[in-house]
């Protein structure tokens, strides 16, 4: 019998146990990692192209092109394309970041054929077509002018302006006005610059043998959908943050002031990022955080409190994110920046760095836990120009690190007067 009076004993992790992926190319260059592991006969295929805002020339143009890139192709109408994935309990999903435009699709091998040969015609083809479009851009507008009056929007869009300037593709400055002039042809124009072998790569995982392979070839290794060797550049930008620390904007009608705080800091290639991760995580990366003890369970100034190192291929920041009641906005505020100066002033305990060290070692375990989160995690990796020692890494620097070292990290990067901060709503 299992005695449920006594906590489960703690194992040390050393190290993780990954699979390394294989790596081949198509005919046409595009590269491929697949990772072939599991008993089900089923595979998650992810296509990544360089097809995010950054590559943009104008507002929403990036992320309309992935939505509607489904919407009709050549072959298939957007009826057709849900009813082939819905019948045979297949998934897809289109989504668009900063750096990049994604399809992913999740199936049994058995219907695998099919589905790639959908696929294909949803990135090569898709036609656009302008009544759907004109559609889900005033669907678009619409949600835009419904979000665009809360407060924590409002509060993470200029976050994102003070942070990196208001030309930058990482600052969201969308505006209603770009919902009305976006067109179709900006979105062909976009579709046929990015959505092309040159600026593609793959990433198959799941339980996959020659034949899928060769179909990924088949639909996926031709050169018809290639730019011909002509280069598209791909854009540079500088970052250009705000002189003021300090911005609030106001929101007469507001019930919460929603709080955003924050600084740029080294990415994850760069030496002083796993300390770091560690030291934020301490701040307000988990449950059991100080800001979550301090601010929610202590004082009852919000929900939900937490903050986190946020990566993109060129940049990486802190954000800490709250929303609490605007007659205790300044106090939160000065319960924020008093765990911060602790953090400064005071070596982290023994025993809570003990805590947070199993929380992260855990939480590493967790992404490799399965196909689909090794998939995800060497989908990070890619994204990131990085090989799988640097999950090595960051287990020897959580297992390593230690009170000391967190306390430099904080008092290096955790200066008030170079923290950003933005509040929306009222004070």
């Amino acid at each position: 019998m299992v005695n449920r009076k006594l906590a489960p004993g703690i194992n040390n992790v050393y190290e993780i146990d990954y699979l390394l992926p294989e790596k081949w190319k198509l005919d046409n260059g595009i590269d491929i990692w697949g990772i072939n592991a599991g008993s089900q006969e089923l595979v998650k295929i992810d296509f990544m192209f360089d097809a995010g805002s950054w590559h943009q020339s104008r507002n929403l143009v990036a992320g309309m092109t992935n939505a509607l890139m489904s919407q009709g192709t050549g072959k298939y109408s957007a009826q057709q394309i849900a009813e082939i994935f819905d019948f045979r309990g297949a998934y897809l999903q289109l989504s668009a970041d900063q750096q990049f435009g994604n399809v992913t699709i999740l199936t049994l091998n058995k219907y695998l054929p099919e589905i790639l040969d959908v696929t294909a015609d949803v990135i090569k083809n898709p036609t656009f077509p302008a009544k759907e479009v004109k559609t889900q851009l005033a669907k678009k507008k619409q949600h835009f002018t419904i979000e665009n009056n809360k407060v924590k929007t409002i509060a993470q869009k200029k976050f994102s302006v003070v942070m990196f300037g208001d030309e930058h593709p990482y600052s969201n400055t969308n505006v209603v006005v770009d919902y009305e002039t976006l067109t179709r042809d900006d979105l062909v124009c976009f579709h046929s610059e990015r959505y092309t072998s040159d600026n593609c790569r793959i990433i198959l995982a799941g339980c996959y043998d020659r034949q899928v392979k060769e179909l990924l070839q088949k639909y996926f290794g031709d050169s018809n959908w290639s730019r011909n060797g002509e280069k598209v550049q791909n854009p540079e930008y500088i970052i250009k943050p705000s002189m003021q620390m300090a911005h609030f904007f106001e929101k007469t009608d507001a019930l919460q002031s929603a709080i955003r705080i924050g600084r740029h800091l080294p990415n994850r290639a760069e030496p002083n990022f796993f300390g770091l991760n560690i030291l934020i995580t301490i701040l307000g990366g988990y449950f059991g955080s100080r800001l979550m003890m301090n601010v929610r369970e202590d004082k009852g100034y919000t929900y939900g409190i937490g903050a986190g190192i946020f990566t993109q291929p060129n940049a990486a920041y802190l954000n800490i994110i709250t929303e609490v009641g605007v007659n205790v906005c300044g106090a939160a505020l000065d319960e924020i920046y008093s765990e911060i100066d602790r953090l400064q002033n005071e070596p982290v305990p023994d025993e809570e760095l003990d805590i947070v060290r199993n929380y992260l070692l855990g939480e590493t375990l967790r992404s490799f836990d399965g196909i689909f989160a090794m998939s995800a995690s060497l989908k990070t990796l890619i994204e990131s120009s990085l090989d799988y020692s640097h999950y090595d890494s960051f287990v020897q620097a959580i297992r390593s690190v230690t009170p000391a070292e967190l306390q430099l990290l904080a008092q290096k990067y955790l200066n008030r007067e170079e923290l950003y901060q933005v509040v929306a709503g009222r004070v």
